[in-house]
């Protein structure tokens, strides 16, 4: 399909998604589980012939609404940065998940060059917490965990990736199927939380202490880099690349079918809907113990000066910044930057919302 034809063709399918949501929402109290899973698929026929997904969407990842079976499908959570991943690891390894992330192959833990793949316990202190020994955050280490026969090897409970795209491409198959789970948050929101973060993160590749002598104005027209950051990541595009609406379709439609969404202004629900699909037990005693440890009693955290429900306290990643206030022109200036990302974003809150009754209905027998 030529570009042009694309692009019309997206402009078709976000208007028609979101009257479809609408009409979702607007049916709650008379259709059936069943019934609204096949609404919420009702566009699949037509998508199939026109919406161009890669292959990989389509042959390595379960269907949202495909009832869950975690023995038989693996957990693939993308970790946005700035958008409440670390919350969630910790809360998975407080639940006793084994976990691929960036510390599997930390060198200080002596597994980084195993030829298998194994399961180890890097804390004396805190044997509960799990993980493998690849690092699943970096390309290099994705290609590691393939050829180790990560997925296949049933090892690892979750897996946690910044490279979603290429993640899916190269650990699965149509034999061995992830279900993708992400925690999302505004873009402008997220922007403005990595730039005071990497100004003070020492601890990160990406740390920048040079943003501390410039305006947040001049950050967003001349030194930002990661605009669009969700739409360009999906679709498996550098950060230095364009993208375009019909890339939005794609990223928008992928998620659509295949992700299970959760808002990081709303975590605790959001991890509370992550477990019906994983099988975990959210409300038994290790449940309470860990909500308590990671989201604290009240289930409230501060974030860049406002309050989040369900958001982490105690948490290094979490960083008090100036607020930056819808309207102002700061804010105006990052939502036009991010403009796709901002709308895929005003999408997945009214996806996040649909899909409630959906992920219910698995937790129902």
């Amino acid at each position: 399909m030529k570009r042009m034809e694309r692009c019309v063709v997206a402009v078709f399918i976000i208007a028609a998604s979101v009257l479809l949501v609408d009409q979702l929402q607007h049916s709650s109290t008379s259709s059936s589980p069943l019934e609204r899973r096949r609404l919420l698929s009702s566009l699949d026929d037509y998508l199939d012939s026109n919406a161009e997904l890669p292959l990989w969407a389509h042959q390595n990842l379960v269907s949202v609404t495909e009832w869950p079976n975690p023995s038989a499908e693996t957990a693939l959570f993308w970790h946005i940065p700035k958008s409440g991943g670390t919350t969630a690891k910790r809360m998975y390894e407080c639940l006793g998940q084994t976990l691929a992330n960036r510390l599997g192959a930390d060198p200080r833990f002596g597994h980084d060059k195993d030829e298998e793949i194994v399961v180890f316990r890097p804390f004396k202190s805190q044997p509960d917490i799990k993980f493998v020994n690849v690092d699943t955050t970096t390309k290099k280490g994705l290609l590691r965990a393939a050829e180790l026969n990560l997925v296949a090897s049933g090892k690892a409970d979750m897996i946690f990736t910044s490279d979603i795209n290429f993640a899916a491409d190269h650990l699965f198959d149509s034999g061995h199927r992830a279900r993708i789970f992400a925690l999302f948050r505004n873009p402008v929101d997220r922007s403005v939380s990595k730039f005071y973060y990497l100004q003070t993160a020492t601890w990160e590749r990406t740390y920048r202490p040079e943003w501390k002598d410039i305006s947040i104005m001049d950050w967003a027209a001349k030194y930002n880099q990661d605009e669009n950051f969700i739409v360009k990541k999906i679709v498996g595009k550098k950060l230095n690349e364009m993208v375009d609406i019909a890339d939005l379709v794609t990223a928008k439609e992928i998620i659509r079918r295949y992700f299970v969404v959760g808002l990081m202004n709303d975590m605790e629900e959001s991890l509370r809907r992550f477990n019906i699909v994983l099988g975990l037990d959210y409300s038994g005693e290790q449940g309470h113990i860990c909500k308590e440890q990671i989201l604290g009693s009240s289930a409230e955290g501060t974030h860049g000066g406002g309050s989040v429900k369900g958001g982490a306290n105690d948490n290094k990643n979490s960083n008090p910044h100036p607020k930056v206030v819808e309207g102002s022109p700061e804010y105006n200036l990052l939502a036009e930057r991010n403009a796709l990302d901002m709308i895929l974003f005003n999408y997945l809150t009214l996806l996040y919302a649909e899909q409630k009754s959906l992920l219910d209905s698995y937790g129902s027998l």
